[in-house]
């Protein structure tokens, strides 16, 4: 679920009109040659709902089916777009967990990317997903591939029973701030655990007010702590929780940032966050990008045409809606 203040690039068509587009589809996949871009101004233009009752109506009419169809006709880059696109939401979250621990070596930023970004109701409907996708259950999956503090926070977070949210109780906000100090920065060592029953647990409200209340009692901010505390996987995770609570969408700008800079291109990673984020937030996304500290102001958009190209850049710089 996104908070009220987000919204999705990618929205639902209006006068949607699944024969006709289906028509349109067919058409745009027969015989020699694919019309590529028909099928981008067609997919990419279409909510995720409204592209599942094109797959059931593309079969009624044809005796065909419409990813497979797509599978055949695309190939690269280009092709994961659009099968990504394809998919029902928490299916693609749960493919992208799948794919994060599926043979030799795990990939712990996308585990963390996934999970610790992702409200109650995601995590109970990427898990659901993933079981019946795979046959198995997430948790299982996901702690096999872990060990340590880190495994214990995600399994934590895999539970999708963060407190709802309410009304901020003050006093306790404080006291659960002073209680992290105390764990962390406040003494020799660090008490893991109590990061893990607070940041885990507590609802988004009550810890922007963990958070400035720590910043009170302390001489740097949460992020400054968990960064002097931890180390590794676990403190990418607590500090994609914290950057979480506090502005999801930067969280994800930085990400696409990085996936980015510098020479080479992470496809995978930028492929599974536009597609993931199109119908979430990317519209917040998209001005966060901008501001990130290090870009020197530049657009996503421009970034995405630096790094892309063809059928690829064309589909992304849709979904992001520009061109």
């Amino acid at each position: 679920m996104a908070s009220s203040g987000d919204a999705g690039t990618v929205t639902p068509a209006p006068n949607f009109n699944a024969e006709a587009d289906c028509e349109v589809l067919r058409k745009a996949m027969k015989g020699l040659g694919t019309d590529e871009k028909a099928l981008i101004n067609l997919l990419c233009y279409r909510s995720n709902a409204q592209r599942q009752e094109l797959k059931i109506k593309y079969k009624s009419m044809f005796g065909r089916d419409l990813v497979d169809d797509i599978k055949g006709e695309l190939s690269g880059h280009f092709e994961d777009v659009m099968l990504g696109i394809m998919m029902p939401i928490p299916d693609f979250a749960a493919y992208s967990v799948k794919k994060a621990v599926k043979g030799l070596g795990t990939d712990e930023e996308t585990l963390i990317e996934v999970i610790c970004t992702a409200t109650n109701e995601e995590l109970t409907a990427i898990k659901e997903a993933y079981k019946r996708l795979y046959k198995k259950s997430m948790e299982d999956a996901v702690r096999t591939d872990l060990s340590g503090d880190f495994k214990r926070m995600m399994v934590s977070l895999m539970t999708a029973s963060r407190e709802p949210e309410g009304p901020v109780d003050q006093a306790k906000a404080a006291a659960e701030a002073k209680a992290l100090y105390d764990a962390g920065e406040g003494q020799m060592g660090t008490d893991e655990s109590k990061f893990n029953q607070i940041l885990c647990v507590r609802s988004y409200s009550h810890l922007r007010a963990v958070f400035a209340d720590y910043a009170r009692i302390s001489k740097t901010d949460i992020v400054g702590a968990i960064k002097k505390e931890m180390s590794g996987d676990l403190e990418k995770a607590y500090l994609a929780v914290v950057r979480s609570v506090m502005d999801r969408p930067s969280f994800f700008a930085d990400r696409l940032y990085r996936f980015m800079k510098g020479a080479g291109t992470d496809d995978d990673d930028l492929v599974r966050v536009v597609v993931a984020r199109c119908e979430v937030d990317m519209v917040q996304i998209k001005e966060a990008f901008p501001k990130l500290y290090n870009n020197q102001g530049k657009s996503l958009a421009s970034f995405i045409k630096g790094d892309t190209s063809g059928d690829y850049e064309r589909s992304l710089l849709a979904l992001i809606r520009e061109k």
